[in-house]
């Protein structure tokens, strides 16, 4: 894709988010709507997903992103939404990711997702909606290597098929140079081993053996 296509896919993208929300009938219900990740990376010509993060109830939720996808497609755009990475589609087609990281209040984002993310979400939030100072209300944690790894190692547990293997695979290749650079003060050392581990030609069960003992 070149940089211009790209660039004029981001644009339109972010234009049919923003004009959701101006015509959403219950947005005031919804306390605050932010994205961050790779729509907003310029430089990334593989863009593929869209992280919103929202505060609201579940229902209303549903309906924005209902109403979302709505105009998505009107605009010639196939989406699928899904709610958490370890569960992410498999990609068919050329289609847009939402995905979708709704929370009922602060405290429940900082409950439920992984220090990490909330790292990231500090430092690379762009509030669309609600209290433009909200990423300044988000902790900056001090990780140590066995909290950054354990949310890794406890999908590694999780993955019985190759597809959901392919999904971890993508993930770590996206994520390692952040997390490279985020916490250098690290020896990630084994990240990297992980990407030569995923590739080898041996069975899924192996892979994950070593990979675990890896993240152990």
């Amino acid at each position: 894709m070149s940089i211009y296509l790209y660039i004029d896919m981001r644009s339109k993208i972010l234009k049919i988010l923003k004009d959701s929300i101006k015509s959403f009938k219950d947005i005031k219900k919804i306390e605050l709507i932010a994205i961050f990740g790779s729509i907003l990376d310029k430089n990334n010509l593989n863009f593929k997903d869209l992280d919103i993060i929202s505060i609201s109830d579940k229902n209303t939720n549903r309906k924005f992103i209902f109403y979302l996808k709505k105009l998505f497609n009107e605009n010639g755009f196939k989406v699928i939404s899904f709610e958490t990475i370890t569960k992410k589609p498999k990609k068919r087609g050329k289609k847009i990711f939402i995905h979708n990281l709704n929370y009922n209040s602060l405290s429940d984002l900082l409950k439920r997702e992984w220090k990490s993310v909330i790292n990231t979400m500090k430092s690379d939030m762009v509030v669309l909606y609600g209290d433009k100072n909200f990423k300044n209300k988000l902790p900056s944690y001090k990780i140590s290597k066995k909290e950054l790894l354990s949310p890794i190692k406890s999908w590694s547990k999780k993955i019985s098929n190759e597809e959901e293997f392919k999904n971890f695979k993508d993930y770590l290749t996206k994520i390692t140079p952040r997390l490279l650079k985020d916490y250098n003060y690290l020896d990630l050392s084994n990240l990297k081993e992980i990407q030569r581990i995923k590739n080898n030609n041996t069975s899924l069960k192996e892979k994950l053996k070593e990979i675990g003992n890896l993240l152990s």
